[in-house]
């Protein structure tokens, strides 16, 4: 089915699928950025944190000093959900060390960086498809 088809649930639903991959700890880091894409990424975070729980931790990559290797040292697998070209948190991932298995860029998804307009849930589901693609191998 088209992801523009996909319902919420359906989406949510292809996260939640049981696979050896898919059940591996996994640690996110997202972009801290205002924008509606770094905002997209923190949406993203929290849906697959509440989703599955006790194997997504997340960290934002915020540019002040704050380590995010804390967050990392447990996951198998990790994956950076940047917002736009800028690609804050996989260069605060490279400047601490951190060699993510996954970059994933939101506007490379067909995401519009518009200021602070509003996150859209189409917008959302590009990002969770490419995550669980990401997460499943599929």
């Amino acid at each position: 089915m088209p992801l523009s088809m996909r319902s919420k649930k359906q989406c949510h639903d292809t996260l939640l699928k049981g696979s050896d991959k898919a059940d591996t700890m996994k640690a996110l880091i997202t972009c801290s950025g205002l924008s509606n894409t770094g905002r997209l990424t923190t949406q993203v975070a929290m849906i697959l944190v509440s989703k599955r729980p006790g194997t997504v931790v997340w960290v934002q990559a915020h540019p002040e000093e704050h380590r995010i290797t804390d967050g990392t040292t447990d996951a198998d697998q990790i994956i950076v959900i940047d917002g736009c070209s800028d690609h804050c948190a996989i260069k605060k991932c490279i400047k601490e060390g951190i060699i993510p298995h996954h970059h994933i860029v939101a506007t490379e998804l067909g995401v519009k960086k518009d200021g602070m307009a509003d996150v859209q849930w189409g917008d959302v589901e590009k990002v969770l498809a490419a995550v669980d693609r990401k997460i499943t191998g599929v």
